[in-house]
């Protein structure tokens, strides 16, 4: 009965969770547990928790997995929107020193999952030592194996670690590289996407500069047909600020699938401003743009 409790609420949150950041199109993976009590009594002799002071907060557990480093920021931020945050951690990097970066939020659970907790521990044992909580940790790709691996070897047996400076920098120097193919893969999407800009490949363009998840559809050939005569539009496409598109898309209310059309549309009514784009603009979408967007 604790354990389909437990899972109920993670399956909820979860389903909360996948549904807004599929919303946003980025590419992303999602991975959740509910803590074992294995683990519980494992933790608890390695933390000193009281009810007084501090309880344990992540019984419940996510990891969100960005493709791209610069993606981190945004997801974490739709994050702390979308929960109520009882704590954050988002380290940013300092030229003067290294080490890994702290991406993680611990949230309240909503009403309704709190209700299904606070059911579970009257009737069970050490939940007076356990809040209401749940934790996020967010990560890329390429630093989610070093993050198991730390978190394993190194952080849950310090004593190991004790004297052993040189090792522990070398695994932390194994960090520093993935932090640095991190953005080189950025880096090298960026170049993708200048390179299909220069040759007037659009729909590679569009796929490379906003690196979503798009749908198999295509751009609509009178739309590049447009681009390839109007080269002033082709430009500023190019030279949009990615986040900041993205962003704006994400803290509207729209939601719309990830087509190469409907981003052409969205981006054209937010920033480019072009009549014979907007004439290809479906009604329905030009409606949700004027209701949910601000435009100056």
């Amino acid at each position: 009965m604790i354990d389909q409790s437990l899972e109920l609420i993670e399956k909820r949150l979860k389903t909360q969770l996948v549904q807004e950041l599929s919303r946003t199109g980025l590419l992303f993976r999602l991975f959740s547990r509910v803590k074992e009590s294995n683990s519980i009594k494992e933790k608890f002799t390695r933390k000193n928790y009281s009810i007084e002071e501090k309880k344990m907060q992540d019984l419940i557990g996510f990891r969100i997995t960005t493709y791209f480093s610069d993606d981190l920021k945004i997801v974490f931020d739709l994050c702390s929107k979308l929960f109520e945050v009882v704590s954050l951690e988002y380290d940013t990097p300092k030229a003067e020193e290294f080490k890994p970066l702290r991406k993680n939020m611990v949230c309240k659970m909503p009403k309704e999952e709190d209700s299904i907790y606070h059911e579970l521990a009257r009737t069970s044992k050490h939940y007076d030592l356990i809040e209401n909580t749940f934790e996020i940790q967010f990560r890329t790709t390429l630093s989610e194996g070093w993050h198991e691996v730390d978190h394993l070897m190194r952080y849950k047996c310090k004593d190991d670690w004790t004297d052993l400076t040189d090792e522990s920098r070398m695994l932390n120097g194994i960090y520093a590289t993935l932090e640095t193919n991190d953005q080189a893969l950025k880096a090298l999407f960026d170049d993708i996407a200048y390179h299909h800009y220069k040759a007037k490949k659009w729909e590679a363009m569009l796929r490379n500069k906003l690196r979503l998840r798009f749908t198999l559809e295509n751009l609509d050939n009178d739309i590049v047909v447009h681009l390839n005569k109007t080269p002033e539009i082709g430009k500023k496409l190019f030279k949009l600020n990615r986040n900041k598109l993205i962003n704006e898309y994400i803290n509207s209310t729209l939601s719309f699938p990830t087509t190469f059309d409907n981003w052409m549309f969205f981006i054209n009514y937010t920033f480019l401003n072009d009549n014979y784009i907007v004439s290809k603009t479906p009604d329905f979408l030009l409606d949700d743009f004027k209701l949910n967007l601000k435009v100056d």
